[in-house]
């Protein structure tokens, strides 16, 4: 926060789950610590603003008590979905199950969340891309093929989207991969850009030059 001796502090909330104890907890971490209110932001977290420098720690200490500590907000471990075919009726794949694999995967492998920290994922379950994933820089949105006469799930890989500034740059399709191969798909990805960046390119922007094989 750019007001002197104050900070905002983001409560990571993996896929945007908490509970009605946690929100309770929350509630009261708001007033106690901050201006006594929590917003949202479009990553599925939540933000405490006007947290005096001094009262940081002991805030996360109560948000870890709570089971809120997770870190890692903001990275490419910290993925965003819509809910996907759990209650959506137009979603043709389990996109928050993809998000609980990609988030377990990548916090057990820190290294790759070190080298590709600015990437954003996210993940629809259908076009209708209530998961934002054609503005991030990794999106997955889901799909279904035919497999010897039954439905398989995919998802439609797309690459360079993100939002700054004043400017949004959608991302362009790169492959079809099926679910399962996902987790693979992003280590290669990541793999690929540690490998041919530039020195001090962001992931958006190699992924948003790079020649596309669809």
């Amino acid at each position: 926060q750019k007001q002197f001796g104050f900070a905002t502090v983001t409560a990571t909330i993996p896929l945007g789950d908490f509970s009605g104890e946690q929100m309770r907890v929350l509630a009261d971490l708001a007033r106690s610590y901050g201006d006594g209110t929590v917003r949202v932001t479009m990553d599925q977290n939540l933000v405490f603003r006007w947290v005096k420098i001094g009262d940081v720690r002991e805030l996360y200490a109560r948000l870890s008590a709570a089971g809120l500590g997770q870190g890692e907000a903001g990275t490419i471990a910290d993925v965003g979905s819509c809910p996907g075919a759990e209650s959506c009726k137009l979603a043709v794949t389990q996109s928050r199950g993809l998000g609980r694999l990609l988030e377990e995967h990548l916090r057990a492998r820190p290294e790759l969340v070190a080298a590709s920290a600015d990437t954003r994922i996210k993940i629809s379950g259908c076009p209708n891309g209530c998961g934002q994933h054609h503005i991030a820089t990794l999106g997955f949105q889901g799909s279904v093929r035919r497999v010897g006469g039954r439905a398989v799930p995919q998802y439609f890989v797309l690459v360079g989207g993100g939002t700054g500034g004043d400017a949004v740059s959608f991302g362009r399709l790169a492959a079809k991969v099926p679910a399962r191969r996902i987790p693979e798909v992003v280590e290669r990805l990541i793999a690929l850009y540690t490998r041919e960046r530039h020195d001090g390119e962001t992931a958006h922007s190699y992924f948003g030059r790079v020649d596309v094989v669809t």
